[in-house]
């Protein structure tokens, strides 16, 4: 029997909350209270798998931007210029694949991600420390702007109509994007 994760999520949703749920009504409040993160985690879930793929391509996208940013700022590391410029191409190898995994994405980035960090500590006292400083200060305003529209389903945010929407941030079309 073939079903979508869509379908899947749905049923196990709905045994949860209708099932399993008022079983536990008077149950431990732990007990209670983790089966609401599940609900809220699988909820989550169900309404992003389908732009998944997008979100992780956009998001590689964005380091592949920053890294190279990076790279032109601190150009005496050539070890780590190295490694990022690597990193780069294994992450636009990643967009080009059509057989790539969410989990490619996420790994690259990952790895984007350290090598970025890993400049940090080395720029103290250089001369382009605040050069750094500032471009890292602004790429990460812009991502820390998607990651909270991606988990406004979490109901944390104050304002999330302020937040950019999902379809302006991810565009539209299949989610091979």
């Amino acid at each position: 029997m073939m079903q979508s994760f869509n379908t899947q999520l749905q049923v196990s949703l709905r045994a949860l909350r209708e099932v399993v749920a008022p079983a536990l009504q008077n149950g431990e409040k732990h007990v209670v209270e983790q089966l609401h993160l599940a609900l809220a985690t699988l909820e989550f879930t169900k309404q992003r798998l389908p732009y998944a793929r997008r979100y992780h391509r956009l998001e590689l996208k964005n380091y592949l931007g920053f890294a190279a940013k990076v790279r032109g700022v601190i150009n005496d590391q050539l070890k780590l210029c190295e490694q990022l410029a690597a990193a780069e191409g294994a992450g636009k190898g990643e967009l080009l694949n059509p057989e790539a995994e969410l989990e490619d994405y996420v790994l690259v980035t990952r790895q984007l991600r350290e090598l970025i960090a890993a400049t940090i500590p080395l720029s103290i006292n250089k001369p382009y420390e605040n050069e750094l400083d500032m471009l890292v200060v602004r790429s990460q305003q812009q991502f820390l702007m998607q990651q909270r529209a991606w988990c406004t389903p979490f109901g944390f945010e104050l304002k999330p109509d302020e937040l950019p929407q999902l379809d302006q941030m991810l565009g539209t079309g299949d989610s091979g994007g």
